[in-house]
């Protein structure tokens, strides 16, 4: 019965460090390895989208990227960095983020974002 008891305690303190390991090292679901966010990583926030009909897009900017889903006021979203554009001498600050009801992960422009 000793034998079992040590063996079990032995397994569980494995497993601890092992599954205690894994989450220490693994690295976080934000986009922060995404090469576009270029101003800073905003630490997987949740946010909420502050107009309708409000476009998230493949990539930063307004005129060629593709439009993934059009979000409505309100939408959570989980930021995961800034980046920015300059279109047209305006220079233009963007969000990388999720989509929290689809998963879809896109940029949106910030002025829409809160």
């Amino acid at each position: 019965m000793k034998k079992l008891g040590r063996r079990m305690a032995a397994a569980t303190a494995t497993v601890s460090l092992f599954v205690g390991a894994g989450i220490a090292l693994a690295p976080s679901a934000s986009a922060v390895d995404n090469s576009l966010c270029n101003l800073r990583n905003d630490r997987d926030h949740t946010a909420k989208i502050t107009g309708n009909n409000v476009n998230l897009r493949k990539t930063k900017g307004t005129y060629k990227s593709p439009i993934l889903r059009v979000l409505q006021k309100n939408a959570k979203v989980t930021v995961y960095c800034t980046g920015f554009v300059v279109a047209d001498q305006d220079f233009q600050v963007w969000y990388y983020v999720k989509h929290n009801a689809t998963g879809i992960r896109g940029w949106v422009l910030s002025n829409y974002v809160s």
